[in-house]
């Protein structure tokens, strides 16, 4: 671990609530969603650019597809329903969830990470681990790239909220 990322870590423990939430909204969420929009549109101009695109592309294409598309409803629920929650605890707001109906979402969410892990790791066997031996430059190196810059992104993703934000919303 980089000592800059040890830092950042604990940091977190001790941040407020209202400060995690609105980086991971702001830093985490949105570079995920750039992320994704660039891959999916590779992925397509890669499959026009080919005459017959090769079985294995079309499975990649189908799995980014599908992983975008459960990422982009997981973040949305958050934004909507968990995250307003915890900023109004934090500011004193009674909120609008149940103590069952948060431990019902957040059992929720903690599901699609698993799930969309999985995908990912799908996508990440497709693609030879995201390297393989492709040239940086090919249509399948370019996708490798992409998959791995949006791969990382989404595990500090996931390891915020798993690791700092949904224990501390007991």
């Amino acid at each position: 671990m980089l000592h800059g990322e040890k830092e950042e870590r604990e940091a977190w423990k001790a941040a407020p609530l209202s400060d995690l939430v609105r980086h991971i909204v702001g830093s985490c969420h949105q570079e995920c969603r750039v992320d994704m929009a660039r891959l999916e549109t590779l992925v397509e101009l890669i499959s026009l650019e080919e005459q017959a695109p090769s079985p294995g592309l079309l499975e990649i294409r189908a799995l980014i597809g599908k992983f975008c598309a459960g990422m982009r409803a997981h973040l949305a629920l958050e934004e909507r329903t968990l995250f307003p929650y915890i900023l109004a605890r934090e500011a004193g707001v009674e909120p609008g969830l149940t103590p069952e109906a948060l431990a019902s979402l957040k059992k929720v969410l903690e599901g699609d990470h698993e799930a969309e892990a999985g995908l990912l790791r799908s996508i990440r066997d497709l693609t030879l681990g995201f390297a393989g031996e492709t040239d940086p430059a090919s249509a399948e190196g370019r996708i490798h790239a992409a998959m791995k810059v949006l791969s990382q992104r989404l595990q500090k993703h996931m390891y915020l909220e798993t690791h700092f934000l949904f224990p501390r919303t007991r």
